[in-house]
């Protein structure tokens, strides 16, 4: 962290900046890093830029104040916490940025195994697409034995495979296709994605299907447009209904689906309707894909190759319908992991032939899926060697590996070419006849998609800003990897290597409920059988649990004891996050008495199940029961605006993939001036990515966590104020990182549409020389200080009344420093 002294120099990287709509994007192309930020924060960019070192924290505090007119309490807080933005999304420094040019992916990191493997078992379908990459159809190569796939399957597993995509042809035309789906699967654990047509799910088939692990098998449906007259002329009569009742057949048993659909010029004014469509079939997320110019498509004046910009504007279209339906678009949702994914990491060219190869019908190997059968292209035989040896030792592989957006002349100075990766190296070849370092023609789609994914980012940011709170510092709206989820995820586990790759075009969606699932999944297993080494920093006293079952205690995971902290008093309305077996909001239901409220909100059933079965044995004990739980997440918490006196959590904060979201939930949930008293695990630093994807480590309240700084900071901005750290104690290290259970005090306070001034003054006790508030008012020790409506308002309650004499317009007291809101003069 920068220490922000008053001659401290200030520097910020080299920086991009583009404008969208009132909100500037400032670019680290070479980390690569971003930020979004407002007018005043990019002038205040623009002054540390310009200057280049020479103005200080102190200077930059006086000129900002002369340039507003306004004063320098009021200054110092909007320029210092604007600057501890920067400096944790990384972008402020006391050093200028030193960069070494990128020296390509090869000279940074080593290919970790083989991760990904695609096995194309047949080129005999059931169709004769009229695009179709390989030229599959009826009576055309049934693949290998069943014995020689299984044999590479489990070589790849000794490789380090994590997961297999099934291609053809037409998969389901196998009949041994269940026993290789199970083998990977049930044998070898692996993540299997089959990528069908699903117009052939009759006979053995649909009565084979149901029996597949629906944790480990995805299903990539193919439809050609978003009706029978677009998509029959592609791929044949009657294959859109037969599609659409396979992909409803898949979802009904439980599967992910997700729904691909190859681009052409006929299909284009359709794209947006697919959502929809998919959506209705019971898929999960609709992928598009651009043609690649080989196979059939290459030799067809179908028209199959739309122009570009005609294209961004489709998937434009497409985005927004996927949006409305709530259905993930895939292309959107790959741009969004490396656009918001964690600073600094570099992603370097595509994953063909890096960690990831395509296994041909015919036993040859290539270097993905899109290309195979290309002659140039061929790696070796899996039939005949060894698949570690042709990794190693293939001059196609090798070439490969070497290969670098730091290679492509297209690329230099392009401020995104490592969130982008230098675009599709597949297309690349098959349109320029075998250069992989070519231009991607499809590259504009991804420019316009990381601009699409930023800028949405910045507008949700600002509309979700807090305008209500009196807090109106210069804002970093979004920095990079905010929100971001990693935990459980394949690629999350690479994020410490400072370069990553591209994924084929025909890629999948990220599961974006699969770190809510680790967590579910974690805390279900502690409501079966307790965990006891997961709990507690903190323990609570007999008499405040004596009314609580033990079963209930035997399932306390919390790190604080919130509810004790609080000064809960009779007939008030507690909501307690995270509720887990219930034993915050049973505390809570003995202090607020028969005529308050306690209210838990859980998003796992398995400890609801344990909450609600033990509610009327607390009731019995109490004898009255004023207890609910409800089911729903922090980022939703399902209870109506301001209507909770208080709000506790106890070490639930850290697991939610949003923390923002989550603190402007309980701030709209709070009535005026009411508060909140959370306790949670916090870090002293952040934590490397190779812990925060560790799911267990998740559950435990730790690599979730925030630093104390980024914790405070993150409730200030949705609006708290009057934060206090009550208590603070150290709970362990992982792998020398220290963490610390802290419990935080916070009050709502919602700012009139018109702060007047009347003449009312408030009176600073001490015992500091001058106290600065949130909003950047300074008041020195016993002198008046003028105040509007608002502030007296704030002032008046807690935690500053206690702090303060209030004035009334016209008062003078000679002994006012002995005075307070509530007692008057002495």
């Amino acid at each position: 962290m920068t220490v922000l002294a008053a001659r401290t120099p200030l520097h910020v990287p080299e920086l991009h900046l583009f404008e969208d709509d009132g909100l500037t994007y400032a670019v680290d192309d070479a980390a690569p890093n971003w930020i979004v930020v407002e007018p005043p924060g990019r002038h205040l960019l623009e002054t540390i830029d310009h200057s280049r070192g020479s103005v200080t924290f102190g200077g930059l505090v006086a000129q900002y104040a002369g340039e507003r007119q306004i004063e320098a309490g009021k200054a110092w807080v909007h320029v210092h916490d604007f600057l501890r933005a920067l400096d944790r999304a990384g972008m402020l420094s006391d050093k200028p940025a030193s960069r070494e040019p990128h020296p390509g992916r090869g000279a940074l990191v080593r290919p970790q195994g083989l991760r990904e493997l695609w096995l194309q078992i047949n080129n005999a379908c059931n169709l004769s697409c009229a695009h179709c990459l390989v030229s599959s159809g009826p009576g055309k190569e049934p693949g290998l034995p069943l014995e020689s796939l299984l044999s590479i399957v489990d070589r790849a597993v000794q490789l380090g495979l994590e997961r297999l995509y099934i291609t053809g042809g037409e998969p389901f035309v196998r009949r041994d296709l269940f026993a290789l789906l199970h083998h990977a699967t049930e044998t070898q654990g692996l993540e299997v994605i089959v990528l069908t047509n699903a117009t052939v799910f009759q006979g053995h088939i649909r009565a084979e299907i149901g029996a597949l692990d629906r944790s480990r098998v995805r299903f990539q449906v193919s439809v050609d447009g978003a009706s029978p007259e677009t998509n029959d002329p592609v791929r044949g009569a009657g294959t859109f209904a037969e599609a659409l009742d396979g992909a409803r057949l898949l979802a009904d048993l439980g599967y992910d689906v997700a729904f691909t659909t190859v681009t052409t010029k006929r299909n284009l004014p359709e794209l947006p309707a697919l959502p929809g469509i998919a959506k209705t079939a019971g898929a999960k997320s609709q992928h598009l894909m651009w043609t690649h110019k080989r196979g059939r498509a290459a030799a067809s004046l179908n028209g199959f190759f739309p122009g570009v910009p005609e294209l961004i504007a489709a998937v434009h279209r497409t985005a927004d319908a996927a949006d409305a339906a709530g259905v993930a678009l895939d292309n959107v949702e790959a741009v969004k992991r490396r656009v918001n994914g964690v600073p600094g990491v570099k992603y370097d060219f595509g994953n063909g032939g890096w960690d990831s190869l395509c296994v041909n019908f015919d036993g040859k190997v290539y270097p993905t899926a899109a290309l195979a059968n290309e002659p140039a292209l061929y790696c070796g035989d899996a039939t005949g060697q060894d698949l570690a040896e042709i990794l190693e030792g293939s001059p196609v592989v090798r070439r490969l590996r070497s290969a670098s957006v730091a290679e492509k002349p297209a690329m230099a100075g392009d401020p995104f070419r490592f969130l982008t990766g230098g675009g599709d190296w597949e297309h690349a070849w098959s349109f320029s006849e075998g250069d992989p370092l070519a231009p991607d023609p499809y590259y504009p789609i991804q420019l316009a998609l990381v601009r699409r994914v930023m800028t949405t980012l910045g507008k949700e940011k600002r509309a979700r800003a807090n305008g209500r709170s009196g807090y109106d510092a210069p804002l970093v709206l979004h920095a990079m990897g905010e929100g971001a989820i990693a935990c459980g995820t394949a690629d999350g586990a690479l994020a410490e290597q400072p370069v990553l790759t591209l994924h084929s075009n025909c890629v999948l969606s990220f599961d974006v409920d699969k770190p809510r699932t680790k967590v579910r999944e974690y805390y279900a297993a502690a409501a079966a059988q307790p965990k006891a080494d997961l709990c507690c920093p903190t323990k609570y006293d007999a008499g405040a649990v004596a009314h609580i079952p033990q079963d209930v205690l035997d399932r306390f995971y919390g790190c604080g004891s919130p509810m004790l902290s609080a000064n809960i008093t009779l007939g008030e309305t507690v909501v307690d996050l995270g509720s887990g077996a219930g034993i915050d909001v049973f505390i809570a239901a003995k202090l607020v008495g028969p005529t308050g409220k306690a209210i838990g909100v859980d998003m796992t059933e398995a400890m609801l199940t344990v909450a609600n079965e033990n509610r009327p044995k607390v009731a019995v004990a109490l004898g009255y029961d004023v207890v609910e739980f409800r089911k729903g997440y922090l980022e939703q918490i399902p209870v109506e605006s301001k209507t909770v006196d208080l709000i506790t959590s106890n070490c639930v904060v850290n697991l939610s993939p949003d923390k923002p979201r989550v603190f402007e939930e309980m701030w709209r949930i709070l009535k005026d001036h009411g508060r909140i008293v959370v306790s949670d695990i916090v870090g002293e630093t952040d934590v490397p990515p190779h812990l925060k994807v560790n799911p267990e480590l998740w559950g435990e309240c730790l690599v979730g966590a925030l630093t104390e700084e980024q914790f405070l900071a993150q409730l200030e901005r949705a609006g708290f104020y009057g934060l206090t750290v009550l208590k603070k104690s150290y709970w362990k290290d992982v792998e020398g990182y220290p963490f610390f259970s802290i419990t935080v005090q916070g009050f709502k306070y919602e700012k009139t549409a018109g702060c007047v001034y009347k003449g009312h003054r408030a009176v600073y006790f001490g015992p500091g020389k001058a106290f600065i508030d949130e909003e950047g008012h300074l008041f020195p020790r016993n002198e008046p200080y003028e105040v509007c409506t608002d502030t007296v308002a704030k002032l008046s309650r807690e935690p500053y009344r206690d702090m303060f004499a209030i004035l009334e317009p016209g008062e003078e007291r000679a002994g006012y420093a002995c005075c307070s809101a509530d007692t008057g003069c002495c």
